[in-house]
């Protein structure tokens, strides 16, 4: 009878560890298809690299070049320019730990793409930097108005993974990248002008 109390409490012992394994999390696998790589080149013009499930990447600033990427062992390589140029992203735990390419690259961060649109219903205001005037964009689901000097435009905008948006009013391109809670700005007609732009 005892030897049988003894099995019994063994057994029991036994399920105790098994429950125990079973409720264990199991690791999250890193997607890095959800998350964008946002900064400032060292002209201090923001940029947007957005990464899809197919192996391409686009580097959106003034311009936009798209390229092939690789991920493998926590690297993010980006061959893009035609594979002219390289550049690569150290991830760990979910940011990046440090980069390798080209100088122009300044700054550099790993974001979670947002459930839902980081500039509808929102306002921001600052200088442009080289051209020394304020500016004020206020945004819509898919419009912004831009006032500057009292006088204001309203143009439909193409949305970047919830953390950036790209317009065009005639020979004016704009891009703005949310970075650090702040709006970077790019303005482009055969000059560049960039400015950083505060919540209102």
């Amino acid at each position: 009878m005892k030897n049988i109390f003894k099995m019994l409490a063994i057994i029991l012992v036994i399920i105790g560890f098994a429950s125990c394994k079973k409720k264990d999390p199991k690791p999250e696998i890193f997607d890095i298809t959800k998350y964008s790589i946002v900064g400032k080149f060292s002209s201090g013009n923001p940029y947007i690299i957005t990464i899809d499930a197919d192996d391409k990447a686009t580097l959106t600033a003034y311009g936009f070049s798209t390229g092939k990427y690789t991920f493998i062992d926590g690297v993010f390589k980006f061959n893009f320019s035609n594979g002219e140029v390289i550049g690569s992203f150290t991830i760990e735990n979910g940011a990046i730990k440090s980069y390798a390419g080209p100088a122009i690259i300044n700054t550099y961060d790993l974001v979670k793409i947002p459930a839902t649109n980081q500039l509808e219903g929102k306002t921001f205001k600052g200088i442009w930097q080289n051209l020394a005037y304020t500016t004020e964009f206020k945004f819509t689901a898919s419009q912004v108005t831009e006032t500057t000097n009292n006088q204001s435009s309203v143009v439909n905008y193409t949305l970047i993974n919830n953390l950036a948006v790209k317009k065009q009013n005639g020979a004016y391109h704009t891009l703005l990248v949310i970075i650090d809670n702040k709006l970077e700005g790019a303005h482009y007609n055969q000059g560049y002008a960039w400015g950083t732009f505060m919540r209102q």
